[in-house]
């Protein structure tokens, strides 16, 4: 072996780079048969107050493969709760009226429950209501 192999050989070894008679790597490579659902599909999503409600808007770049949407709502942040089912209709833009809301904060996040694998999660928006 040339000088420069015999150096670096070692180091590949060492960091699973290189191959070596001695050691068998008897795994079988991890392969993900199935697709990739990228935060992408929404476009966006606005929630803003509209007199004693919170309106949460939202676009999609594609509704194929969608069964419905799900709008989920916290006042903490941390546990969500689904208050809303929206089926879509063949749009690509939908909006969602959360009436007479109490004063705080409010967090919203839509998931698209899809025909065929796990559903897509948009951001969390997050309303703050000071008072009526």
């Amino acid at each position: 072996m040339p000088l420069i192999k015999l150096f670096l050989f070692p180091i590949l070894v060492l960091f699973g780079l290189g191959s070596s008679s001695n050691v068998e790597n008897k795994e079988e490579p991890v392969t993900n048969t199935e697709p990739v659902l990228k935060q992408e599909f929404f476009k966006y999503q606005r929630c803003h107050r509209q007199a004693k409600n919170i309106v949460v808007n939202w676009g999609t770049t594609s509704v194929a493969g969608v069964d419905h949407f799900i709008v989920y709502h916290s006042e903490l942040g941390d546990f969500f709760d689904p208050i809303e089912e929206i089926y879509p209709n063949g749009d690509l833009k939908y909006s969602f009226k959360h009436e007479l809301v109490f004063p705080g904060y409010h967090y919203y996040y839509i998931a698209a429950v899809m025909d065929a694998g796990p559903p897509v999660n948009s951001v969390v928006d997050v309303v703050r209501i000071v008072g009526h």
